[in-house]
């Protein structure tokens, strides 16, 4: 094996793992389930796709929401709704509950609807649903509390361990095969 061509399988090694752990290469194919509600002065509402998109979810992603960045976080599809992507988790059965009693689906009443269910508990484990939007937990779900809950970057470098232990193996093999044996 000539050195050019490991060093070239290297490289595409390294660059191909920081393209899959970057996330660069999925795009977000994910739609949001329409919601319907009744507001209590008699409305029917129904939020969309494109409003969940366009409304809701930049005021999550502002800087005076939470203090985590939601925006850049893998787990962002489940803030509101349940994993399969097809109903509401508990935290957003209470923005609805909350967007019921405000009315009008607008970016004001979305972000009154947000404060107001701030410091409740959706799930009921002792921690705020503020708390742990904070820590990057996902409100809706018992199991996600910020004292349990992993930074996504930390299991990334998996990847480059895994990678590292690649290029390792290939230059021992290399050397081991490639030796010259005494006559």
């Amino acid at each position: 094996m000539n050195w050019k061509y490991l060093i070239v399988a290297i490289l595409i090694l390294m660059l191909s793992v920081s393209y899959v752990n970057t996330g660069a290469h999925a795009q977000s194919t994910v739609i949001y389930p329409t919601i319907s509600y009744h507001t209590f002065t008699g409305y029917n509402i129904t939020i969309t796709d494109t409003q969940w998109l366009n409304v809701v979810y930049p005021i999550i992603y502002s800087t005076n929401f939470s203090t985590y960045n939601w925006k850049n976080s893998p787990l962002k599809e489940y803030l509101l709704f349940d994993y399969s992507l097809t109903g509401l988790n508990p935290y957003g059965a209470e923005f609805i509950e909350a967007m019921e009693t405000i009315g009008n689906f607008t970016i004001f009443n979305v972000t009154i609807a947000f404060k107001q269910i701030a410091n409740l508990d959706a799930t009921g484990d002792g921690y705020t649903n503020q708390e742990k939007l904070n820590a990057g937990a996902l409100p809706g779900f018992y199991n996600s509390t910020p004292g349990s809950f992993s930074i996504p970057t930390t299991r990334s470098t998996y990847g480059f361990i895994f990678a590292g232990g690649v290029i390792a193996s290939v230059i021992i093999l290399y050397f081991v095969f490639n030796r010259k044996k005494d006559e």
